[in-house]
Parts: structure tokens; C-alpha cells; sequence
């Protein structure tokens, strides 16, 4: 599904925009939330933390290598501040990824309280970093894209995550973003998809996320 123009249509990054916000809004708490030395239930939450970071970062490095490079190509200088902030942006968010991994490997593996407290701050401070810059990017980058990035660039950017993540985890990422979707934008999402998972993956999806959900938060949605 494009527009009319087949020009690039922003509304599955908003979906995954949302998705961002609310599972970082969760985390310091869900993390805090375990009982010192229950490392089961530990193994459970890192998991859960580690498949996120792992996607946010396979989101941002598409943006870096796929979209701010055509942006800045293709678009009138006015846009070179924004798009200066979202790459230092980046490079922040990128750190503390490498922070808050090294705190989650010692609190999986001692589910000790110091630990748990650290890692809590840092998802704290990514969480309030990614907000800033999900915020930033939504007002002043997301809403001229249409008119530099054909649908096919677009479909790209979106494929790289997808592309990266585990297969065996793709089922819960989408079924994730399906659940605050609308369906024309869950179709939008899958417009690029091979038959097989096209006709699949909103079959498996939500049940995969649903099973995942209450593993992580004893409910079957956020």
C-alpha cells in the first residue's frame, strides 16, 4: 500500500515509535520488580530487554545507513539542524545500549539487587533519551519524508530491522506492532512480505506477542 504518488508512507514508524515508548515506559519498573535472587524470572525480563535493544538497534542503524543519508542528499538545507541532532541522538542512544547491555549480562546472571538497580537508571535514562528523540523526529523529519523517499526506499528502511532480527522472533516484534496498528497499516507493514509470511505472519503474530506478553507482563498486551 502507498499513497497515490507512491511516495513514502510514515505510518507503520509511528506504529513503531509507540511500540518504543511503551515498552521503555515499562521496563526500569518491570526490571525493579523482581525479587533479588529470583534469577529465573531474571532470565525472563533480560530476555524480553534484549530482543528490544536489539531491534532498536537494527531500527536506527537502517535510519543511519538508509534514510538520513538520502534526506540530507535530496532536501533543502533547513533540515540539516534536525537531521544533525537526530545522528547525535543516535550516537547517544547507541551508547547507552552498550551501557545498559553490560549492566543486563551482571543482572542476569546474579539477579543481585545493586545490579538490578543500575540496570533500572540506565533503562531509565535510555528510555528518557529515546523519547526526546522519537519526539524531535516525529515533528521536524517523519512529516516531509513523503516528499524525498519513493515507497520501495521506504519498504527498505523497513526491511532492514525486520531482516535482522532472529527469525524465530519476528513473530513477536510484528505481533507487537499489530497491536497498535490499524489493519490498513498492518497490511501497509506487510505490503513487502513474501506470500507465505503475508498470509501468515497476522495469523501467528498476535499470538506469539500475546504468549510473550504474559510471560513479561502477566497480561497479554502492554
Amino acid at each position: 500500500m502507498t499513497n497515490a504518488h507512491g511516495r513514502a508512507d510514515i505510518r507503520d514508524m509511528l506504529v513503531v515509535h509507540e511500540a518504543f515508548r511503551r515498552v521503555y515506559d515499562r521496563m526500569p519498573n518491570l526490571v525493579l520488580s523482581v525479587t533479588p535472587g529470583d534469577t529465573n524470572r531474571a532470565a525472563v525480563v533480560a530476555d524480553h530487554i534484549q530482543l528490544i535493544e536489539e531491534f532498536l538497534h537494527l531500527h536506527h542503524k537502517g535510519e543511519d545507513v538508509l534514510l538520513w543519508p538520502k534526506i540530507t542528499e535530496r532536501a533543502p538545507r533547513y533540515l540539516a539542524p534536525p537531521l544533525a541532532l537526530m545522528e547525535e541522538h543516535h550516537a547517544e542512544i547507541d551508547g547507552l545500549i552498550v551501557e545498559s547491555s553490560g549492566s543486563l549480562a551482571r543482572w542476569r546472571s546474579s539477579a543481585g539487587a545493586s545490579d538490578r538497580d543500575e540496570l533500572a537508571a540506565v533503562l531509565r535514562a535510555l528510555g528518557k533519551k529515546l523519547t526526546e528523540h522519537l519526539a524531535v523526529e516525529e515533528a521536524e523529519i517523519l512529516p516531509v519524508v513523503d516528499q524525498y523517499l519513493t515507497a520501495a526506499e521506504w519498504h527498505e528502511l523497513g526491511n532492514h530491522a525486520i531482516n535482522g532480527l532472529p527469525k524465530k522472533k519476528l513473530p513477536i516484534i510484528f505481533g507487537m506492532l499489530a497491536s497498535l496498528a490499524e489493519p490498513e497499516v498492518v497490511t501497509l507493514m506487510l505490503s513487502t512480505a513474501p506470500l507465505v509470511p503475508r498470509l501468515v505472519m497476522p495469523i501467528v503474530g498476535p499470538r506469539a506477542f500475546a504468549a510473550h506478553a504474559r510471560k513479561v507482563y502477566g497480561s497479554s498486551g502492554f
